[in-house]
C-alpha cells in the first residue's frame, strides 16, 4: 500500500480510483464494511482502491484539542489497512483551512479532480465546513463518481462505533469492544527496562512504552497475547500504578509472558486484549501479590487452552 498526503503531493492515477471516504478510527466492523466495498467495486471495475482520510483527527482541531488518544493511531491504521489489500492511503492533513473548505469545493479538489470515479462511505459521514456536506451532496454528483452508503451497523440494538468502542475500553469491557472491532483491540509499542520487581518474584514483566497515542484499557489485569520477534505468546498484562511495590504517578503497562525467558529489551511488541481478570490492588504483602498472580497465570492458561 502507498500512503500519500494530498496536502503535499499532486496525484494523478492513470487508473480511475474506487474510495473509502472517512476518518476511520477503530476500523471496525462497520468501517470495514465500507472499505471492503471499495476494494471489490475496484476489482469488478479495473480501478485503483484507496482510503481517503484525514490526520490529526479533525476533533482536535474542531474542539480545540491539545491532542486525542486513538483506538488505531496511524501507523496501526496503516498495518490494518495494508491487511486489508488497500492500494493507496490518501491522508488529508485536517487543519483550519481544510475545517473552512466548503463541501462543494472538497468534492472538486479531492474527489474530482482526483479521478475518484466511485465513493463509499457511512450514511453518517460529514465533511466540509461546519459540516455541512453530507451523503446526500455526495449523491448530487452522479455524472461524476458512483456512490455507495453503508448503513448503520448495530450489535443487539447498539451502534457499533468508535465513540461505543471508546466507552467499552474505557470500563475494561474488552469483550464488546472486540465484538464491535471484529478482532483483538491492540497495543504496539516497545520493551524498555522497568524497575524489575517482578523478576524479583518470578513474574518477569515486559514494561511496554506504546510508540503512539493510543487509549489505555481501563486500570486492571488481563489475558493477553503478544507477539514478540515474529512469535505469539500468551500472557497477563496489568495496566496500572503497580500499587504494591511503589505506586508510581504514570499508568504502565506490564506484560508477563508465559513460558517465556529472553532478552527483549529494545524489541516491538504487539499486545493484543482478550479478557479482564480483575481490578489492579495493593495487597498486604509480596506473599498475597504471588499467590493472586498464580492464581491469575492459571486462568490466562485455561482461558488460553
Amino acid at each position: 500500500m502507498k500512503v500519500l498526503n494530498l496536502n503535499q503531493t499532486s496525484f494523478n492515477s492513470e487508473e480511475g480510483l474506487s474510495v473509502a471516504l472517512g476518518y476511520f478510527d477503530g476500523l471496525h466492523i462497520g468501517h470495514q464494511l465500507v472499505i471492503k466495498e471499495a476494494i471489490e467495486y475496484a476489482k469488478k471495475n479495473g480501478l485503483k482502491s484507496a482510503v481517503m482520510t484525514f490526520s490529526p483527527n479533525p476533533n482536535v482541531i474542531l474542539k480545540k484539542l491539545s491532542s486525542e488518544h486513538l483506538i488505531t493511531p496511524p501507523t496501526e491504521k496503516v498495518r490494518l489497512l495494508t491487511e486489508l489489500g488497500v492500494d493507496y492511503l490518501m491522508i488529508l492533513t485536517f487543519n483550519e483551512e481544510l475545517a473552512s473548505l466548503r463541501a462543494i469545493d472538497f468534492i472538486e479538489r479531492y474527489l474530482v479532480k482526483t479521478k475518484v470515479e466511485h465513493v463509499s462511505t457511512g450514511f453518517d459521514f460529514r465533511f466540509g465546513k461546519k459540516g455541512e456536506g453530507s451523503v446526500e451532496l455526495l449523491r448530487q454528483y452522479p455524472e461524476k463518481f458512483s456512490l455507495n452508503v453503508t448503513d448503520k451497523k448495530e450489535i443487539e440494538g447498539e451502534k457499533i462505533g468508535a465513540t461505543e468502542i471508546k466507552s467499552y475500553l474505557a470500563v475494561g469491557n474488552i469483550e464488546k469492544a472486540n465484538e464491535m472491532l471484529g478482532r483483538p483491540y491492540t497495543l504496539c509499542g516497545t520493551v524498555i527496562s522497568g524497575q524489575q520487581k517482578g523478576r524479583q518474584i518470578g513474574f518477569p514483566t515486559a514494561n511496554v512504552a506504546t510508540t503512539e497515542a493510543y487509549i489505555i484499557p481501563k486500570n486492571g489485569v488481563y489475558a493477553v497475547r503478544v507477539w514478540v520477534k515474529g512469535q505469539s505468546y500468551a500472557g497477563m498484562c496489568n495496566i496500572g500504578h503497580n500499587p504494591t511495590f511503589n505506586f508510581i504517578d504514570n499508568v504502565s503497562v506490564e506484560v508477563h509472558i508465559l513460558d517465556f525467558n529472553q532478552d527483549i529489551y529494545g524489541q516491538e511488541m504487539k499486545v493484543e486484549f482478550y479478557h479482564r481478570l480483575r481490578d489492579e490492588e495493593r495487597f498486604s504483602s509480596i506473599e498475597a501479590l504471588m499467590t493472586q498472580l498464580n492464581h491469575d497465570r492459571k486462568t490466562v492458561r485455561g482461558y488460553f487452552k
